[in-house]
Formats: C-alpha cells, structure tokens, sequence
C-alpha cells in the first residue's frame, strides 16, 4: 500500500493505493479543504497539520489500515527548475553505473542555489560521444558521456514547513517530496502527445503551473503564483459580495466566454443585513473572462521567452480545478492559438472512484501512479543516499 499528500492550495489530498499490480487501484480518497496554505505555500502550519491529520484518518477509519509512510507533493511559489548538462569520462570505454553516476552529479553540482533543496532529477537523454536521444547508456561504448537533466527544487524553508506538518505533528514518516506537476502528467498526457510535443497548464486555486514535454521528456515547467483565487478576488471585490460566495457563483454559473451569456439576473444573498443582491450573469462572466485571459496571456508569454512555442506541436492541456469553467477551451484557443483540451486524469484504471475522472484530481490520482513506479523499483528510501544514490538503485533493480 502506498499513501500520498497531496498539498494544494485549497485543500490537503491524500490517496491510498495498492502498488503490488500493474493496474492501479485506488482503495481511499480524502479531499480536505484548508486556510492554512497560500499560492501553494503553507502560511499557518497549525490549520494545514489539522487538515493532513483530518485526511489521514479518514483513510484509516474508510480502511482499517495504519498509515505510517507517505509520499509528499506539492507545488507553489518556492518550486523552481532548471535544465542542466552534465558531462563524465567513460573510465572503461563502456559505460558503467559510476559513469552515470559522475554525469548526474556534475548536472547538479553547477545548477542548485545553494539556499535551495532538490527535490528532483528528471533525465532528458544521454549523449555518448556527440550521439543524442540515448535513453539508456548501460554498457554502451565510448569516451565522453553526457547526460541531460530536468531539475527542479524549492527553497529549504518549504520542506521544512512541509516536513513539520507532516512528520513531527502528525508522526508520519515521509518517504520522498514530489513536484506534483509530474503526476498530473502522468494522468492527463498521452504518450503520443509528450513524444510530439505538448503544453501542460493545470490552473488551480493559488498557482498556474506550466509544463512543457517533447520527445517524452519534460523540457520546461514553471510556477506563476496566481491561479483561479485571482478569478474568486475579481468577482468578490466587482460584486461586493463575501470571497465565498464568489466561488459559488463563479463555479455555478460562470463561462470563460461572455459574448453569448445572456443578461440574465442572478439573486444572491449579501453582505448587508443579508439583503438580496441583483447580479448579471453576462457582467459576472466579463469579470471571469477578463481574468482567465490574463493568466492564458501569460502562459503563453512564458512559453515565447524560453523559445518553447514551436515544440508543443498538439497544442495545450488545461487541467486543475479552473478548467472546469465553461468555454474554457474556446477561450484558450482564441488566446493561444493552438489546439486546447481538458486533461482529466483518464490514464488511470479508477475502478470505483469514475467519479474522481475530473480535472481538479489530475495531480493527486497522477502522483499515485507516479509514486507507484517509484515505490516499486526503489528498495529503500534511506534520504542519506540522496537522489543519485536513488536514481541507480531504479536502474540496478531493473538489471
């Protein structure tokens, strides 16, 4: 059994699943809404400790089972990325686990703030001497090995918060911290789309994170801190009405697109003595497409100056809780200009939970899948080995 945390900014997501199958099932799912994280960052570790110790133990009450190991992912402001290169001498003219090794570490060395953590190291390819696309150099020959790396991190302040609401006050052991963005792709991307090239844009409460993948490795990812909460705020403060009643009406009755709403005139209750409030559907959906089209605006100015926009040859997948607004991908056309569809986490055999086939539980069911590769290739999860330590450990269990 595997169990992993899945830290949003809107609620705490936790997932218990069985690994020892090639079909993943899903045994518990427990959604937790918190106050205690901002733009994916945790603000007050007492009410996000009580909403992880609340989803732990609904699991274990739905399931009878002590949970005592858990994975960790999450996303916010404190994550950053780069791409790196990493070069090594092949000692023996094949290359060896050391090799790798020695490449890896050099990918790394060179590219960590030092006030940063690593929270993970995702290899492109390999290049053995000038020749590119290798997956796996094992045994190979040559002289000169490269390796190219993804690798993301995150400021230690934020695995130290995460760490305390985890382990010292809820006594969980955590095995490994995932960027969850790699789970969400797990579930919402095709092969066929991360080999021809596709944009990633999961929009959830507090952060847009953007990934892009080509020739089946990650090329790019990066986190803006503004997400559908930007949305919620616009219409509460346009409307004078209470942030979360903003979200019901924008959830209920809200469009990307507002040329076709009709002026229609919702009745809500408000803020003054309770008095009822005459609000237009049409004036409701102008603030939600003012806003959304900022965010797309800027998903598609980031991809244009990391030079991106020619390798996302099928388009872009919208994904998190935002996508789930009418027309979105009308308006995501119009933006962009390139393809855009919902990714709803459809790579998955959910069994009994079809209900979760949605796009706000792309990342937490992807990073069970995620985490199941892991937790079945990596025999031990001793943190003193450090990533590398790791990464040949998977290599050495698939000899």
């Amino acid at each position: 059994m595997i169990c992993n945390i899945d830290f949003g900014t809107s609620k705490i997501t936790t997932t218990l699943a069985s690994s020892d199958t090639s079909d993943l099932e899903i045994h518990d799912f427990s959604s937790v809404s918190t106050s205690g994280l901002k733009k994916g960052s945790i603000i007050n570790i007492s009410d996000t400790a009580k909403a992880v110790e609340k989803s732990i133990n609904n699991l274990q009450t739905n399931t009878n089972f002590k949970i005592k190991n858990v994975f960790v992912s999450f996303s916010g402001e404190s994550i950053s990325s780069t791409n790196s290169m990493g070069v090594a001498e092949i000692k023996d003219k094949q290359v060896s686990y050391k090799d790798m090794e020695s490449a890896w570490k050099t990918s790394i060395s060179m590219s960590v703030p030092k006030d940063k953590e690593l929270i993970d190291v995702i290899t492109s390819q390999f290049i053995i001497d000038g020749q590119s696309g290798i997956k796996d150099p094992r045994g190979m020959y040559g002289g000169r090995l490269e390796v190219s790396t993804h690798l993301v991190y995150c400021s230690k302040n934020a695995v130290n918060n995460l760490k305390k609401c985890v382990e010292k006050i809820n006594g969980l052991k955590i095995k490994r911290f995932f960027y969850n963005q790699l789970g969400t792709a797990e579930s919402v991307l095709s092969n066929d789309q991360k080999e021809l090239g596709v944009c990633l844009i999961d929009i959830g409460a507090g952060t847009t994170d953007i990934t892009v993948y080509k020739k089946g490795a990650i090329l790019f990812s990066k986190v803006l801190p503004y997400a559908g909460d930007l949305i919620t705020e616009s219409i509460a403060m346009s409307l004078k009405i209470p942030s979360f009643q903003a979200e019901q009406i924008k959830v209920k009755y809200g469009s990307a697109i507002s040329d076709d709403i009709s002026d229609e005139i919702l009745k809500i209750r408000g803020l003054e003595n309770n008095k009822e409030l005459e609000i237009s559907k049409k004036a409701l959906c102008e603030i939600i497409e003012q806003n959304l089209s900022t965010i797309l605006r800027n998903c598609v100015s980031t991809i244009e100056q990391n030079g991106l926009q020619d390798s996302i040859g099928t388009g872009l997948v919208l994904t998190g809780g935002t996508a789930n607004l009418e027309n979105i991908t009308k308006l995501g056309k119009i933006i962009t200009q390139k393809d855009c569809l919902i990714g709803s986490p459809e790579n998955l055999n959910l069994k009994n939970f079809e209900k979760l086939n949605k796009p706000q539980f792309g990342a937490s069911l992807g990073m069970m899948k995620y985490c199941a590769e892991v937790d079945n290739k990596e025999f031990t999860f001793n943190r003193s080995k450090g990533i590398i330590g790791r990464m040949l450990e998977w290599l050495r269990s698939e000899m």
